[in-house]
């Protein structure tokens, strides 16, 4: 039988979160904004004077500020999503992940993918569990996207590529 895929996958660690949603009418819970400071801003601070060390240091709290947020965040999201994922594949099309509770199949949930901690970067979706395989003795579970955002969307096909891109840069020093 021929596979067909529309996006790659690959082996990953990442971290994630999910819930159980009662149907597939659910509304997400997650939503993201796009971090504060990631919109261009069409003037410089320090084209109106500002000198470089005031510029250095509100960056600097910038940064503390967001890693602050990025903390809070992560406790809100281990409140709304209260079962963990070990995801061990991801693509854009779904990912394949383990969890320590027993999941049913053909259940639709809504996950938050960790792309990254810091800065914090987070992908939502929602999926059905479509596939249990037993490896090693451990639960691993597929999960198919049925809905997510096309920014969502845009983030993990961008991790898949820098992934791609790093290891092969690692097997170029091999």
């Amino acid at each position: 039988m021929d596979e067909k895929r529309s996006y790659m996958r690959i082996p990953t660690r990442l971290r994630g979160h999910l819930r159980l949603l009662p149907d597939t009418e659910e509304v997400p819970l997650y939503r993201d904004s796009p971090p504060m400071g990631s919109t261009i801003c069409s003037v410089d601070p320090r084209d109106t004077g500002m000198s470089e060390p005031l510029y250095a240091m509100l960056s600097t709290i910038n940064s503390k500020l967001d890693m602050l947020l990025s903390i809070q965040n992560r406790d809100l999201l281990e409140a709304d999503f209260p079962v963990s994922m070990d995801i061990v594949e991801i693509s854009g099309a779904g990912v394949r992940f383990s969890t320590p509770e027993a999941l049913p199949l053909d259940q639709p949930v809504e996950v938050v993918i960790v792309l990254s901690r810091f800065p914090m970067r987070l992908s939502g979706a929602m999926g059905r569990i479509i596939r249990c395989d037993d490896v090693d003795g451990k639960a691993i579970y597929a999960l198919d996207f049925t809905r997510i955002r096309e920014r969502d969307l845009e983030s993990i096909v961008q991790f898949v590529f820098q992934s791609q891109r790093d290891d092969l840069r690692g097997k170029k020093w091999d």
